[in-house]
């Protein structure tokens, strides 16, 4: 495969320093010519790079398997699973994210746990994170092995504050890895059963739903851009205004819209109150927002009770590249589907109609 990473995917970028990760003992440097990969670094006009990473990587899996979610879906209600990297007894939280546009993302206690190799690019983001390429050998979730994959490292330098917040315990506290979108679409389906707490992988056989009646169906699509960024998005009525929302599996929370969208769906959202507040989200900080919280909101041919809504300013960079997302709180009581081999997103009705 060959993968296309932006150096400064998530904002703004300068130049690196260099008493980055690369400089402590023990740490291994990627040969970008010398292994079951190549990398290529490509110089833009504006002076950032492109990093072109050629690699043979695969996902094994011999039969569909499920898995229990982590913990943290108790209180967060995003998509997440244990994994294991490479033949380690440690285990990490995995979050499934459809709206992290890279394949895969680790942090630094990462890299050093498991004696990953790196490539530092020559950037780093200005909420005060390095970022750099880095060889993912092996993460083992459930029955699924990811072989030989990319990946992006996140270094925090010790006094670096975000959006002028330390971020130090949060980010010390949190051992995560993301797996993103252009992972997670390798598989024909991936099942987020959300009454049994528990995700399906299969990357071999097709998703035939039982009981195909009590199905509903939306059409997925996924863009990319020229530095290999991808983004899914799904075509879903909110309040019977169809809309067409990123759609953020790494989000525990329901939507984030535009205050352009946000214009558009008002008169369909009646008595509607919305008040100053702040969401965080990974690597951006607390953003300013306006939210509620809607008694009864129609989401598709479902009726969500408490749904939760945020509408950002449109230079907000949550919604950068999109008009609106959609999260997971909309789908806590059901069972929800991506099937990438029919581009359907299959939400089960549980409710009493």
């Amino acid at each position: 495969m060959l993968w296309c990473f932006q150096a400064g995917c998530f904002v703004h970028h300068t130049t690196v320093d260099t008493t980055g990760l690369e400089s402590k003992a023990g740490i291994r440097l990627i040969d970008p010519n010398d292994g079951p990969y190549s990398i290529e670094v490509i110089r833009r006009k504006d002076g950032r790079h492109d990093y072109l990473w050629e690699i043979d990587s695969k996902i094994v899996q011999t039969h569909t398997g499920r898995i229990k979610y982590h913990k943290l879906y108790s209180t967060n209600r995003f998509m997440v699973v244990e994994g294991r990297v490479g033949n380690g007894s440690k285990t990490y939280p995995v979050v499934l994210d459809t709206g992290a546009s890279q394949p895969v993302f680790v942090k630094e206690s990462h890299v050093l746990n498991n004696d990953l190799a790196i490539y530092p690019m020559q950037t780093k983001i200005s909420n005060g994170y390095n970022l750099g390429l880095c060889h993912l050998p092996k993460l083992q979730i459930a029955n699924v092995t990811l072989v030989d994959w990319p990946c992006l490292y996140l270094e925090r330098h010790s006094k670096s504050k975000l959006f002028g917040l330390s971020i130090a315990k949060d980010h010390d506290r949190d051992d995560s890895i993301i797996l993103g979108l252009p992972a997670l679409r390798e598989f024909k389906y991936i099942v987020f059963d959300n009454v049994r707490k528990e995700v399906e992988f299969s990357y071999n056989e097709l998703f035939k739903p039982e009981q195909s009646e009590l199905w509903e169906q939306y059409p997925l699509s996924i863009e990319e851009d020229f530095h290999g960024n991808a983004f899914l998005f799904v075509k879903i009525p909110i309040a019977g205004e169809e809309s067409e929302l990123q759609l953020d599996t790494g989000s525990g929370r329901g939507l984030a819209l535009s205050e352009e969208l946000w214009e558009g769906l008002r008169e369909k959202i009646h008595d509607v109150k919305l008040t100053k507040g702040r969401d965080f989200y990974p690597y951006f900080g607390w953003l300013a927002c306006r939210r509620a919280v809607i008694p009864k909101l129609e989401v598709g041919n479902r009726t969500v009770s408490n749904a939760e809504l945020s509408v950002f300013p449109s230079d907000s960079p949550i919604v950068e590249d999109c008009e609106g997302l959609l999260g997971m709180q909309y789908f806590q009581d059901t069972i929800m589907v991506l099937d990438f081999e029919n581009e359907l997103m299959w939400v089960k009705s549980l409710q009493r109609r």
